[in-house]
């Protein structure tokens, strides 16, 4: 009986030992994941003025604006991002044309989501952060960003 519960042993040792020695010869070697470099882009001149505040006529809305370009930049896009109620919401936009303009505002930017005609505001935004990219004429890019109390 002792021979038989040493072989059984011996046995379930075998499989198991020949099962990890199979899965270490099949498993295929980890992929090597190549990351992409990251473009830092420079600060936009200094002299680039951006201030954004609650919006006087529009609920749950911001003001964009941006002064001292001199028209040395022919579009901006812009992403502000916000925590509202514990979850991180955001506004992009796409390029838009600014060429030969000394400064740029926009009204109306809504902290908040619509659908099919019906919006929501994101209730509780007391700091947005701010993020612009700028193509000046020679299509050379820079960058701002900072983050605002409302």
């Amino acid at each position: 009986m002792n021979k038989k519960l040493l072989y059984a042993i011996l046995g379930i040792l075998l499989v198991i030992s020949g099962f990890v020695i199979f899965k270490a010869i099949t498993s295929k070697p980890a992929e090597v994941v190549e990351e992409e470099p990251v473009e830092v882009l420079p600060e936009v001149d200094a002299s680039v003025i951006v201030d954004v505040t609650k919006s006087r006529s529009k609920d749950n809305s911001v003001v964009l604006s941006i002064d001292g370009l001199g028209g040395k930049y022919t579009s901006i896009t812009y992403e502000i991002s916000y925590d509202t109620q514990g979850v991180v919401q955001g506004v992009t936009s796409q390029p838009l044309n600014i060429s030969g303009k000394d400064s740029f505002t926009r009204e109306d930017i809504y902290l908040g989501t619509c659908s099919r005609n019906v919006c929501r505001p994101h209730l509780g935004v007391k700091k947005v952060s701010v993020v612009i990219q700028f193509t000046d004429t020679s299509g050379s890019r820079s960058r701002f960003s900072k983050d605002f109390d409302l």
